[in-house]
């Protein structure tokens, strides 16, 4: 019994041994893990404030990206805008270039007809040339005719005219002078009516004249009694150039046709002439 009782004793003693042993052990691994339990917390919370940058950063890269997003649908938008607009300047300069090929040939078939009209009009021309050259030439010789007859009558109504004005100065003279002069005039006057001269208008100026269109313009009075429509003789030096056919008067100019025959090369403008009605 004594030696079973010293074995639970020595037995006792090896397990407090043991267990002091295993106590101190586990302590030092107990500290051990509160260390590592320590480092793993400033880890954690290290980790964790990477976290959160990271975090940050992705929020503000998720910002960024939906403004990349919204430019990058903006400028897809213009794009489009550009392209439908490139299309719309595509398809007017494809309009431009066959309306401008349209007009080309549009321009070279009027040329083609311009052409065509002046062979025509020059063929037309010769043609009523050597139509009316004949009948030209026929009413030229009648105004001839009727010109020299005009003429011949002119200058008898002329010198009727001066003759009146001598015989009117004539009669004017006192009668004292053929009594003193003891002169007895043995003329008998004639109770025939003497001729009447033709009506010679007042003095005017020509304002313009065009002998190649036959158009002549004289300054207007109401002293010359010109009418349309009238036809009067042109006096220069009391010879008669010819005849015209008033067609236009107001209060300042008459402008008249030159008729067939009459030659007015030595008229010019500026010139004084008289009318004869």
């Amino acid at each position: 019994m004594k030696n079973l009782s010293l074995v639970l004793r020595i037995v006792a003693i090896l397990a407090s041994a043991a267990a002091v042993a295993l106590f101190f052990i586990s302590k030092g691994k107990l500290a051990e893990k509160q260390t590592s339990l320590e480092q793993a917390q400033a880890m954690t919370q290290a980790t964790q404030s990477e976290l959160e940058t990271a975090n940050s950063k992705i929020t503000s890269l998720g910002t960024q990206l939906s403004t990349e997003r919204k430019s990058l649908a903006d400028t897809k938008g213009k794009l489009e805008s550009i392209r439908s607009e490139m299309y719309t300047a595509k398809q007017q300069v494809t309009r431009t270039q066959q309306q401008l090929k349209e007009t080309k040939n549009t321009i070279s078939e009027l040329e083609n007809t311009a052409t065509r009209l002046r062979t025509d009009l020059v063929k037309t021309e010769e043609s009523l040339a050597s139509a009316s050259k004949e009948a030209e030439l026929a009413q030229l010789d009648e105004r001839i005719k009727e010109l020299v007859k005009s003429n011949d009558t002119l200058k008898q109504d002329l010198l009727a005219s001066e003759g009146l004005q001598q015989s009117a100065s004539t009669t004017r003279k006192p009668a004292s002078t053929a009594i003193t002069s003891g002169y007895q005039s043995g003329f008998t006057p004639s109770s025939t009516v003497a001729v009447q001269p033709a009506t010679i208008g007042a003095a005017t100026t020509v304002a313009s004249i065009s002998t190649s269109d036959g158009i002549i313009i004289l300054d207007a009075s109401p002293e010359l009694g010109l009418s349309v429509g009238s036809e009067i003789t042109l006096i220069q030096d009391l010879k008669a150039l010819g005849k015209i056919r008033i067609i236009q008067v107001n209060e300042q100019l008459a402008v008249a046709n030159i008729l067939p025959g009459t030659r007015l090369r030595g008229l010019s403008k500026g010139d004084t002439i008289k009318v004869m009605h």
